[in-house]
């Protein structure tokens, strides 16, 4: 069968116009990511992966965590954890980062997963990685070709 996207007004009629004995699942219908920008963005991280001799998935979450977004909760406010001292949080979360201790206790905050990032976080998050190989020599787009990508992004992600 094929796939039916929209707003729930408009895929209305169209639901009542299946077949009424089969079973059918809903869900909502995300946009892929801009393909410019993503690998740009996983090209700049994988070369500093090798530069630092970790590995690709470490430096992604490094480069997450240090210019990514604080991820939120509902009512907007920050999300984390308080666990207890030794608690390894990867095993919970990949993009948590420890900013302080109470206690017999770590605080973690925790960063939206790239996926999730709308095009400016996701400008933002890149920008950061620039920064981080300008300073060791990887080469980067300039100014023109970055904003010419990020526009690109907006029209795909639209």
């Amino acid at each position: 069968m094929k796939t039916i996207t929209g707003k729930p007004r408009e895929i209305a009629t169209i639901l009542f116009s299946l077949d009424q004995d089969k079973d059918y699942e809903i869900k909502e219908h995300k946009r892929n990511r801009g393909l410019q920008a993503n690998k740009y963005f996983h090209e700049l991280v994988n070369q500093l992966a090798k530069y630092n001799n970790i590995s690709n998935e470490e430096m992604k979450i490094k480069m997450n965590v240090s210019y990514g977004t604080l991820a939120r909760n509902k009512d907007g406010s920050i999300s984390g954890a308080k666990v207890p001292k030794g608690t390894d949080m990867t095993k919970f979360y990949d993009y948590a980062k420890w900013y302080k201790s109470e206690g017999n206790y770590d605080c973690y905050l925790f960063y939206e997963r790239t996926s999730c990032l709308n095009s400016k976080d996701f400008a933002d998050l890149i920008k950061g990685v620039e920064q981080e190989c300008k300073q060791v020599g990887i080469p980067t787009l300039d100014d023109l070709e970055f904003e010419k990508m990020m526009k690109e992004y907006e029209k795909e992600i639209k």
